[in-house]
């Protein structure tokens, strides 16, 4: 099995969402995962997020992909008191919903698994983890659905809770907003997420993979996964 993985996008430039369509198509990959956050990004319009929900739209009906939720996705999947996050307008909510439709929220996950890698968009703490390793793929099934059922009724669920490196009380954050320092490894698990930017991806050959490096325009990496190797590259060249 052969797998892209695609860091937060931000709304980047079409050139960017045409670089990344290019990747897959030479690339001969049987899945791809793209680690949430499609939407928000400083100084962004609704017609900024009609770009990216127009090319998401499409992205959504390749069975081979797997669109993971971010922080700033879920807060347009249900937007609540509790999913609102930073960057969010009733304006871009509305352009995004005209373009996904009503019931986006179903053709997206908040985690997957590739061979033994489990990839989130903000990483998994150990601060959080209620069950044995073993039991950990059917309590994140369960807690996914938990969370689905809460954002529903306007109500919260750990998945948004914020950390305190980024203003929040508990010791690290959520599935959606864990930040990369804060996060406690699990015991015996290998993860992949995105969340926390910066220049160049952290943690390559370890354990623990931080892949966002959009700081500016779009990604600047993305990983590869074949037969339970990581390689990351350079998206631009």
């Amino acid at each position: 099995m052969k797998t892209l993985i695609f860091p937060d996008l931000h709304e980047p430039p079409q050139s960017v969402l045409d670089q990344i369509e290019t990747i897959i198509a030479h690339e001969g990959v049987d899945r791809i995962v793209f680690l949430g956050d499609y939407f928000d990004r400083f100084n962004d319009t609704p017609q900024d997020a009609t770009r990216t929900a127009t090319w998401l739209e499409k992205s959504l009906t390749d069975p081979r992909r797997t669109h993971l939720i971010g922080n700033h996705d879920a807060s347009y999947l249900w937007p609540v008191e509790s999913t609102f996050c930073s960057g969010f307008t009733w304006e871009k909510e509305a352009a995004i919903r005209e373009n996904l439709g009503a019931n986006a929220k179903d053709k997206f996950v908040f985690h997957a698994w590739i061979d033994d890698w489990l990839l989130t968009h903000a990483g998994l703490s150990n601060d959080w983890v209620k069950v044995p390793t073993d039991l950990l793929p059917k309590w994140l099934e369960a807690e996914g659905e938990a969370a689905r059922r809460a954002f529903d009724q306007g109500k919260y669920h750990w998945f948004v809770e914020i950390g305190r490196r980024r203003g929040g009380t508990h010791p690290a954050g959520g599935l959606l907003w864990c930040d990369h320092e804060e996060l406690a490894p699990v015991s015996n698990i290998r993860q992949i997420y995105g969340h926390t930017p910066a220049p160049v991806p952290r943690g390559v050959g370890s354990n623990h993979l931080c892949l966002d490096t959009n700081v500016g325009r779009g990604p600047r990496y993305f990983a590869l996964i074949e037969d339970g190797i990581v390689t990351v590259r350079k998206l631009n060249g």
